[in-house]
């Protein structure tokens, strides 16, 4: 992997560092894969890509600011630095559009010309149309039903005897597909189809991870790779429920979901105010899968990061019981819950939700002086962005402090990007956060995790970062 310098011009990379040396310092670094020490060779970097996507890296990558490789003639480049970040993501944006070709491999026959792959006009118009839905107002209205499917998780925890233990990533996949489900669906999707959509997004990004990851660098479609018959399955499985509950929502009167929005854009006159059922169905299942699984990894990750810091646990425990004590959550606490907030952005920090952004040249580009061909592939990776030692302090240790208000410097925002940047920043960030805050508030109020003596806690990364062997851990009320 060939590394690139930077140019004289280069703003001073202190303008990045968020200094620490007012805050709260630590000693718990989390754990995190393999760093050569060595750059690894074209077949070396596809033998760890099939294993482990964050295995990849050397150690001089974590300080590196653009680097370049090429695997089968095929062109990588990968931009590490947030100038170079703002010009592929937002000033050049319209060059770096397309999703890379594993991106669009994996995710086509379950998403159509959804949100999340699309390009060009078809994008343009679907984002025009869905943003006004995840406005402040709009997800205040949602928080209503993060709390209360989150409370009747805290009844369901409730029963376990203190010590227990309980699989924390299957239970934040439960309540994150309640919330969004019932966000999306309303009253139309009932528990059994419910259950099933989950259990098929499951079997889908199952066939996802086992693609040979020669489509993520844009190899050559003559190398072998694995097929994904299983996930055209699940995909169909899933087609059909949404299919017949959209069908369903067009007879009824079901306002407020997700669904009711989308519905009265169906069949609109104005075509570029209007959406087909087929586009209905391809947007409700982006926003599931955007909805679903990132949004129980980051909880999953909190809870591991929490039980291994007390000062940390403390501090949220003060701040819940302070903001809520004994009533329910509302959303308005949102904002008075920064420390709750500050422990989940760090948490994102540390293990990105989506750890690479993969998009692919259109049209031929120079990026310090080196030419980008049309057809390579461009890699914005937050893992390596989060945690890049020029840029942070500390960098692998979990430190929420940073993303406090008071903190000395913010992060920039080219630098910290769980949600990616620039005009195809995710389009549900705001619900999200307002999600993670909420729920693990909710939570913590009354419970305290504990990772089991002797279990050693590690990660799996594909498409996306999570806790490996579903995180088990001892629950007890607090």
């Amino acid at each position: 992997m060939t590394h690139i310098g930077a140019p004289a011009t280069a703003v001073s990379l202190n303008h990045f560092i968020t200094p620490l040396n007012t805050i709260r310092m630590t000693d718990f670094i989390p754990p995190f894969p393999i760093r050569h020490k060595k750059n690894l060779g074209p077949l070396d970097t596809l033998k760890y890509a099939r294993r482990d996507l964050l295995s990849i890296w050397p150690e001089s990558a974590f300080d590196r600011q653009f680097m370049a490789t090429k695997i089968i003639n095929k062109s990588i480049f990968i931009a590490n630095h947030p100038e170079i970040i703002r010009y592929v993501l937002l000033t050049n944006h319209a060059n770096y559009e397309k999703k890379s070709p594993l991106m669009r491999k994996a995710l086509e026959p379950l998403l159509g010309d959804g949100l999340f792959i699309s390009d060009g006009d078809t994008w343009q118009k679907h984002r025009n149309l869905e943003a006004p839905l995840f406005g402040n107002e709009q997800v205040a209205k949602y928080s209503d039903i993060m709390i209360k499917t989150t409370e009747e998780r805290a009844q369901s925890w409730a029963r376990f005897k203190p010590g227990e233990t309980i699989h924390v990533l299957p239970e934040m996949g439960q309540l994150t597909a309640e919330i969004i489900c019932r966000t999306l669906f309303g009253n139309q999707l009932g528990a059994a189809q419910a259950t099933q959509v989950v259990k098929s997004f499951a079997e889908y990004q199952a066939a996802i991870e086992q693609m040979d990851v020669n489509t993520f660098f844009g190899l050559p479609s003559w190398i072998p790779g694995l097929g994904m018959g299983k996930g055209a399955k699940a995909a169909k499985a899933i087609h059909h429920i949404v299919d017949k509950v959209i069908a369903e929502g067009i007879k009824s009167d079901n306002k407020d979901s997700l669904l009711g929005h989308f519905l009265r854009l169906h069949g609109k006159k104005d075509v570029q105010d209007s959406l087909t059922k087929q586009q209905i169905r391809n947007e409700l299942i982006v926003l599931f899968m955007a909805g679903h699984e990132t949004t129980a990894n980051t909880l999953a990750w909190a809870w591991y990061l929490i039980s291994q810091c007390p000062d940390v646990e403390q501090r949220l425990h003060d701040e819940v019981d302070a903001v809520l004590g004994n009533r329910s959550a509302t959303f308005a606490d949102v904002a008075k819950l920064t420390y709750t907030r500050a422990v989940i952005e760090e948490t994102m920090r540390l293990y990105p939700p989506v750890p690479i952004l993969s998009r692919e040249a259109s049209a031929d580009d120079t990026i310090r002086r080196r030419h980008i061909p049309a057809g390579s592939i461009m890699l914005v990776v937050p893992w390596l962005l989060h945690r890049h030692k020029q840029y942070w302090q500390q960098p692998d240790h979990f430190i929420p402090e940073r993303f406090l208000d008071d903190a000395p410097v913010k992060p920039d925002k080219f630098t910290y990007i769980p949600f990616s940047v620039g005009p195809r920043v995710c389009i549900a960030k705001f619900f999200g956060t307002v999600e993670t805050t909420l729920c693990l508030a909710i939570l913590a109020r009354q419970f305290r995790l504990r990772v089991p003596e002797g279990h050693q806690v590690t990660h799996e990364c594909r498409l996306t970062l999570r806790p490996k062997d579903n995180l088990p851990m001892q629950i007890s009320p607090r």
